[in-house]
């Protein structure tokens, strides 16, 4: 009962804050800050994204996703073989993950050209979004990854009502986001020395899909039931990162996309991006139809930022080898968001 009054508490303390952010703060920080304005203007939606290494017959979908990559003519038979990303999953928030992005040196990464190490990368993030409604619950004090971003970055005023229900691939791209407030539990405002942006991916995935016990294999891991989810899981995965390298993004902020309230498996989601990532097939499932001929995402600096230790675990081991996990020590950047995407209260009873 005591838990239940201090949870109900906590709630109404959140929203009043949040909204005294979105409703005072943001607007004046817009109209004080001209390159937070202006990516919150250039937000837009972008509708299942083309391939990079762009095909022939492939239409554009939009203007904004004509970021081909370069050929680069090489003796016969002499293709360079391109680097993988490299990725770690650091037990963080995602604006802490972002944040270490932006102030510590990267990894090694070959394919960056010299005359960009001297200016900051271009980081980055995902919002794991409530496809339904802008900002998820964050009026209403809820406390996942999306209300967490919305109540210490500019970002919630992108999120126009126009771009809603979100796509079931694709999402919207909001360049510029200024993160103004830490990230941890305090949410204090950060001098403007120590204020930074990010670019958002805001996207939505499935939400409470049939599963089933351990599928073909037999485990004990609940599967998705129907081959067509864990294809759209695929689908719903390339199309963010086509959207953020479309950008120029360097260096990304992903998550354990799905995996919280809206029941993903956590063995599906961390397969399907690495599979998308690394491009390798699915064992045992369907045709295998990344493959040969996947696109690459070459010289990217990949981080999963997943909050929950045991979560964190069990999304490393079934991602499998290459990927490096770091704990963060609670007090590191460690806030209490929920890195999953929203349960708003009135979901349930939503159309598909």
């Amino acid at each position: 009962m005591k838990r239940a009054i201090r949870n109900t508490q906590a709630r109404s303390s959140r929203s009043k804050a949040a909204k005294d952010v979105i409703i005072r703060e943001i607007p004046a920080i817009l109209k004080a800050n001209p390159r937070a304005r202006r990516g919150v203007e250039a937000a837009e939606l972008i509708v299942d994204p083309a391939s990079l290494p762009a095909a022939p017959s492939a239409p554009p979908v939009s203007a904004t996703q004509t970021q081909d990559a370069p050929s680069h003519p090489t003796k016969h038979n002499a293709a360079p073989t391109p680097s993988p990303p490299t990725i770690t999953l650091r037990t963080t928030s995602t604006l802490e993950a972002a944040h270490r992005l932006l102030t510590h040196q990267p990894s090694s990464t070959p394919s960056t050209p010299n005359h960009h190490r001297h200016r900051p990368p271009k980081v980055a993030i995902l919002n794991m979004a409530s496809p339904l409604r802008p900002g998820g619950g964050v009026l209403s004090g809820a406390a996942s990854q999306e209300e967490w971003l919305c109540a210490r970055t500019t970002l919630y005023p992108s999120l126009r009502e126009e771009f809603y229900r979100l796509p079931e691939v694709g999402g919207i791209f909001t360049p510029d986001v200024l993160v103004f407030r830490h990230w941890d539990d305090s949410a204090t405002e950060l001098p403007k020395a120590g204020r930074f942006y990010v670019d958002v991916v805001s996207a939505g995935m499935l939400r409470f899909p049939d599963l089933e016990q351990g599928g073909e294999d037999g485990g004990e891991e609940r599967v998705y039931a129907e081959q067509k989810d864990r294809e759209m899981v695929v689908r719903k995965i390339r199309a963010v990162l086509r959207i953020m390298t479309a950008k120029g993004a360097e260096r990304v902020v992903l998550g354990a996309w799905g995996c919280g309230a809206y029941g993903n498996p956590v063995g599906e989601v961390a397969g399907a991006w690495r599979r998308v990532l690394l491009g390798k097939k699915e064992r045992g499932r369907g045709s295998g139809a990344l493959g040969a001929g996947a696109e690459s995402w070459e010289g990217l600096e990949v981080v999963f930022a997943i909050k929950d230790v045991r979560m964190a675990e069990r999304f490393a081991a079934a991602f499998g080898p290459g990927i490096d996990m770091e704990k963060v020590a609670p007090g590191d950047g460690h806030a209490s968001d929920a890195e999953e995407e929203s349960q708003e209260e009135d979901e349930s009873g939503s159309d598909d």
